[in-house]
């Protein structure tokens, strides 16, 4: 069942623009790992220190074996001092409909 992993961070105004620039580089490195289909970064319009990394998986455990191979914390680190900033909190979710019907 494909998954969507919502991340949130609070990035301050000064790191923003590297934040982003970095979110590029790491997007770059994880395309093509295997179970992954797509990522986002998302900022909020009415607080632009919030962002929210947005990521599709195929399933969980695709996502949690990715997640715990030592690979994962090198491909994401160029994200890392920047979390650092405000924290950060992850959610996994299961798609369970799609407006467009098609199945999950």
């Amino acid at each position: 069942m494909t998954v969507r992993i919502m991340v949130h961070a609070t990035i301050r105004e000064e790191h923003r623009q590297a934040f982003e620039e970095a979110y590029r580089q790491v997007t770059a490195t994880v395309r093509g790992t295997p179970g992954h289909l797509r990522d986002q970064l998302l900022r909020d319009t009415d607080d632009p220190a919030l962002y929210t990394l947005l990521a599709e998986w195929e399933s969980e455990e695709a996502f949690r074996r990715w997640e715990d191979d030592p690979v994962h914390r090198r491909m994401a680190e160029p994200m890392y001092p920047y979390w650092a900033d405000g924290g950060i909190t992850r959610k996994i979710f299961d798609v369970r409909a799609t407006l467009d019907s098609q199945p999950a």
